[in-house]
């Protein structure tokens, strides 16, 4: 058993990189958890969280040949409904505002994708890439906004930040990404099959996410309506990956083999590139939270969340459609 693990340790170390990447991004980036206000010891919880999804969503990846944007944003779905449902405890507070402002909305996009798009960045070995750079930059604005005016919100009821404070946290968030991209530098893995869970690293993310459904379910966070929901919502999702899965012979993973860590520069870019334009975002000028700027923002992600699901659905089942009328004719 322990050969068994230590062969499997250095795909761990990948794993804790995307975990890491979700963290800083759903906990500290948008704050939307209020991160101040955890206890010591729930630290190590959360991280155990993140770390089991980070394991599933590259395992899902690779199993049902995630090819392309469409796919990857399923997968991300699949992160935001279980982060909306475990972690954050966002889902079912409000139906159904609440279902697509924040898990299939911000945590979709803002946690999920753009975690999985930063693990590409940073592992393609192409370098520092201006777009990437602006796009960064636009999410640093954006975030800076979200962190300014989000935690007063009636609903929250949690202190706002300082801006110190944000940035100083994020900027912590990000040197673990470092550290820890620095470690995956020494990591060796050519093939994508070594993301699929073996038997006992399934066991290890069921157990942690079980063991987060039966607390949030003690706590009456999670009734029975709302597994019943978010279980059709998974296994929807499940099924669109399923059918898109034929598209394509291996991952977007198979692609970045073999890893290319990004050096130490082009990290120090990409971080600045974010923490500076939340500054910016923290200065925008506005009266409260029923202002423009916090009410444009939650407007776009609503949007985002409602339209993500069919018009995925939709390309998915047009794409099903064409391979089944070709392989008939």
């Amino acid at each position: 058993m322990i050969s068994l693990i230590s062969k499997r340790l250095p795909v761990w170390g990948l794993r804790l990189l995307l975990g890491a990447a979700l963290l800083v991004f759903s906990e500290v980036v948008w704050w939307s958890n209020n991160p101040t206000g955890y206890q010591w010891w729930e630290w190590p919880a959360l991280a155990a969280l993140y770390l089991a999804l980070a394991s599933l969503m590259l395992d899902l990846v690779v199993r049902f040949r995630v090819g392309d944007i469409l796919g990857l944003l399923v997968v991300a779905g699949i992160y935001g409904l279980l982060n909306g449902s475990l972690i954050s405890h966002s889902a079912f507070t409000a139906l159904p505002l609440s279902l697509v402002s924040r898990p299939l909305g911000l945590h979709t996009l803002g946690g999920g994708l753009l975690a999985l798009l930063l693990l590409g960045w940073l592992l393609d070995g192409r370098g520092l890439v201006w777009w990437r750079v602006i796009a960064l930059a636009g999410v640093g604005l954006l975030a800076g906004i979200w962190v300014r005016w989000f935690p007063l919100l009636e609903t929250n009821r949690f202190p706002l930040p300082p801006l110190e404070t944000a940035l100083a946290l994020v900027g912590g968030g990000l040197l673990v990404l470092g550290m820890l991209l620095l470690v995956v530098r020494r990591v060796s893995v050519r093939q994508e099959g070594v993301f699929l869970l073996c038997w006992w690293e399934w066991a290890l993310v069921l157990i942690v996410l079980a063991a987060a459904f039966l607390v949030a379910a003690s706590r009456q966070i999670i009734g029975g309506l709302d597994g019943a929901v978010m279980g059709l919502l998974l296994g929807y999702l499940i099924v669109l990956l399923f059918f898109q899965r034929g598209r394509y012979r291996v991952s977007l993973l198979d692609r970045l083999m073999p890893l290319r860590p990004a050096g130490p520069a082009t990290g120090v870019v990409y971080a600045a590139a974010l923490l500076l334009p939340m500054i910016l975002g923290y200065g925008v000028p506005g009266d409260s939270p029923d202002g423009l700027p916090l009410q444009a923002l939650t407007a776009a992600l609503v949007a985002f969340g409602v339209a993500w699901l069919p018009g995925v659905s939709l390309a998915v089942g047009l794409r099903a459609y064409i391979r089944l009328m070709r392989e008939e004719g």
